[in-house]
């Protein structure tokens, strides 16, 4: 038997989407203790479809967000040499991504009038900031090791001053490739480029520039920690041969 059930809503909008799981919940109640309890059940067309895309897409979401961040973590450990670091780059990088959604997100819905954001762009966008973002950060944090020996905000401040210009310079070239996406019209490409234009221009003039070196100032030393007397080892090093 087959049962034909339309919507009010776009089939392809989020909302006729969500109202396949209610539709199975339905189904269920309506054949509860009677002979057709124990039949097969099976829902098709575009809504079942995109909702059973959506699902995998938020496994595989789910899935690479914890992978990435963790093989990112532990790249920047052994990179840095520190566990504090990491902690407060990575938590810049997604505060730098969930406030890029929130802005593209209030663009393409309240102001274009579009119904959300498309399932899979969430996914890719993530994956691209991401990967940009960390190379930002370890550009700026890599000179700040450098200067180690100096004072923490000394050292903050000149790795800013050195790093400011490769880092902009890298912003604006890659937002230029990401806008030549734009002209294509399609809806999805559209709203990736946007997140990465507005991630890219938030993680570089602000997030990194402002955001890390208030963290790394609150942290001072123990930017280093666990690697700590490493340093002051070094440090010690250092003066010994000014010294002499």
């Amino acid at each position: 038997m087959t049962l034909d059930v339309v919507f009010s809503k776009n089939s392809y909008s989020n909302q006729a989407i969500k109202r396949v799981p209610e539709l199975k919940q339905a189904v269920k109640r309506a054949v509860k203790d009677t002979k057709l309890e124990n039949a097969q059940v099976a829902i098709g067309g575009v809504r079942s479809t995109y909702h059973d895309l959506n699902t995998i897409s938020q496994q595989d979401y789910s899935r690479t967000v914890v992978l990435m961040l963790i093989g990112i973590g532990i790249i920047l450990m052994i990179l840095l040499r520190s566990l504090i670091m990491p902690l407060y780059l990575i938590g810049a990088l997604v505060l730098t991504y969930y406030t890029s959604m929130a802005i593209s997100e209030t663009i393409f819905v309240d102001v274009l009038g579009y119904t959300g954001i498309s399932w899979a762009v969430p996914f890719f966008a993530f994956v691209i900031l991401i990967a940009l973002g960390i190379d930002y950060s370890i550009f700026l944090m890599d000179r700040f090791n450098e200067y180690r020996h100096l004072p923490v905000e000394q050292a903050i401040w000149l790795s800013i001053k050195t790093m400011r210009t490769v880092i902009i310079s890298a912003a604006i070239i890659l937002s230029g490739t990401f806008a030549a996406m734009m002209p294509s019209g399609v809806l999805s490409l559209l709203e990736i480029a946007t997140i990465l234009l507005i991630g890219l221009t938030l993680y570089s003039l602000f997030i990194l520039p402002l955001f890390v070196p208030v963290m790394v100032k609150t942290f001072g030393e123990a930017n280093w920690w666990p690697f700590i007397k490493h340093r002051n080892t070094e440090n010690q090093n250092s003066g010994t041969i000014l010294h002499s």
